[in-house]
């Protein structure tokens, strides 16, 4: 059965995402050009206006355009969440380039294979992860200019040869006038974040165009017509201030700073989860709609940090990318007692950030995921049979629409097993539709670990593991973890018995960024159960691992 969305169309994207975006801010700044649009919450004083904001994005497109980059290249930002994040992404897109965004956190091993796989000419990094970014371009012969971001409160340091400072990207005079550039909304990338999709190693994911600005608007008309007035008639939400502490590299980070730009309102920006600052600002900004992942709503329910503040302007409590408990999110309605509605929402990248946002209504019931937004279609598919199931049948989630991407970079096979030939994307989660139209999530067919919400494809540290001299075989599973949401777990096959527990973690740990890392522990094993084909049986994992946990078995001396 096909369901459509109960909400009107909105209109597809037709014209290329920095064009609307830079339209959308010259608005701003002529309506209220002295209007706070971003600040940093770690210093108040670190501050753009719209008006800045938009003159910037000229800035950098103009740099940009002197350094021949141009339609079909891509530029890589690494960096933490900062002010200059959007200028640099809306200059890339202009100029007909795409961004990929990569964490600050990243190894020279993770962002040479992310350099080398988009084949990336321009690499913008943060002065705080300058060395390591700077290593992986000596093995990217096609990166061609780094440009060096500045740590806030921060002189620029000495920067090694050719390296340019931000400062100078900036500082290039906007051209009003520039010649646009000749873009296709439906064929051209306009944004490559990398996901691991339902298995395997993290892929460049292709956005279009079409498929920001649909997502764009989506949202826009959600929060404006269909959410927002049930929770505040008079629609004051939609100008307050939002905090902005989810990364930006990741898609539910990116499409908030950007939401938040395309609408008008102020964004606090953290560049990292820090207890005292977050709780600070949604004190001292009044932060009244709060968009989290579950490891945070459960740090608001039980951590003390969170009842040294005044948290009392929090009105709604939003969650997404890994589903909340409702233990959790009852406790936390009781620590801060002005939270009136916790909502979920439900997307992945690879459909341009959400498919199902939260919906206030007298029929939902706790747990859903809201429902399916305007121009888009679901169907729950059988797993094992293909056949499309009814209302209240579990099965596999589908989604299908014109924020669907275009494919994963330079991966035609993994493409075809995500989106099939009528352009249905399988999300590899297992949920059901309910009568009044909610979604729910009730398990994963893929195998990703989530920890704190972020992506921790089982087939990376595996392929890592297999790289070490004493092991054999291995395999990775996810297990609970109250604060995190799941640690990843190594099971291990030795090819020599002298191989520690440190030593793997150790090998581990010297490679991969620190949500990656074996958390879970090690189990070192006979054999890894595989089926016929060579498939791991992961079930047989997590049984054991669960039977070590009730044995209160410590992994270490396994």
């Amino acid at each position: 059965m096909i369901l459509k969305s109960e909400f009107p169309n909105v209109e597809v994207g037709n014209r290329p995402y920095g064009e609307i975006m830079l339209e959308a801010l010259w608005k701003h700044s002529v309506d209220m050009p002295e209007k706070i649009a971003l600040v940093s919450g770690e210093n108040r004083e670190h501050r753009v206006t719209y008006k800045e904001v938009y003159v910037q994005c000229l800035s950098v497109a103009s740099f940009l355009h002197s350094k021949h980059f141009t339609h079909g290249d891509v530029a890589c930002i690494v960096a933490p969440n900062c002010l200059e994040f959007f200028p640099i992404v809306c200059g890339i897109t202009l100029n007909g380039g795409a961004m990929s965004g990569a964490s600050y956190a990243f190894t020279e091993y993770e962002l040479t294979r992310q350099f080398q796989d988009c084949e990336a000419k321009m690499v913008f990094a943060h002065t705080c992860n300058l060395e390591t970014v700077l290593n992986a371009a000596k093995k990217c012969p096609k990166i061609t200019t780094v440009v060096a971001i500045p740590a806030e409160n921060k002189p620029m340091p000495n920067l090694p040869f050719g390296v340019i400072p931000y400062s100078s990207v900036v500082s290039f005079k906007p051209d009003l006038h520039r010649s646009r550039v000749d873009i296709d909304v439906n064929r051209d990338i306009a944004l490559l974040p990398y996901s691991s999709g339902t298995t395997g190693a993290p892929k460049g994911v292709m956005l279009s165009h079409r498929n920001l600005v649909t997502q764009l608007n989506q949202v826009k008309s959600h929060f404006e017509t269909h959410l927002i007035p049930k929770i505040d008639p008079n629609n004051n939400l939609l100008e307050e201030s939002d905090l902005l502490f989810l990364p930006f590299y990741h898609i539910y980070g990116f499409s908030t700073v950007t939401n938040i730009l395309f609408r008008g309102a102020t964004g606090v920006i953290l560049s990292k989860f820090d207890h005292d600052t977050f709780c600070r600002s949604i004190q001292d900004f009044k932060i009244k709609f709060l968009k989290v992942v579950p490891p945070i709503v459960l740090f608001l329910a039980k951590h003390p940090t969170a009842r040294k503040y005044d948290l009392s302007s929090v009105k709604v409590l939003m969650t997404a990318a890994a589903p909340a408990g409702k233990e959790i999110c009852e406790e936390v309605m009781k620590v801060i007692p002005s939270i009136e509605y916790v909502v979920q929402s439900y997307g992945m990248t690879e459909v341009s950030s959400g498919s199902h946002l939260a919906y206030i209504g007298k029929d939902a019931k706790f747990g859903n995921c809201g429902k399916l937004i305007s121009n888009l279609e679901q169907k729950i598919r059988d797993p094992k049979t293909g056949k499309d199931l009814g209302i209240g049948e579990r099965g596999e989630v589908c989604i299908r629409g014109p924020t669907i991407m275009m494919g994963y970079l330079n991966r035609p096979q993994a493409t075809a097993e995500m989106i099939d030939d009528q352009g249905w994307l399988r999300t590899g989660d297992i949920g059901y539709v309910d009568k009044d139209g909610y979604l729910f999530i009730v398990d994963r067919l893929k195998e990703l670990i989530k920890v704190k919400g972020l992506q921790v494809p089982p087939a990376e540290l595996e392929d890592l593991l297999f790289t070490h001299s004493k092991i054999e075989d291995a395999a990775v599973i996810g297990v609970p973890d109250e604060k995190d949401g799941e640690h990843p777990m190594a099971f291990v096959v030795r090819s020599e018995e002298s191989l520690t527990e440190k030593e793997v973690l150790d090998y581990v740990k010297e490679r991969v960024s620190h949500y990656k890392q074996l958390k879970g522990g090690v189990v070192f094993i006979r054999e890894i159960p595989k089926a016929p084909s060579g498939k791991i049986l992961r079930r047989f994992l997590r049984d054991e691992a669960e039977a070590i946990r009730k044995a209160g078995a410590k992994i270490s001396k396994l």
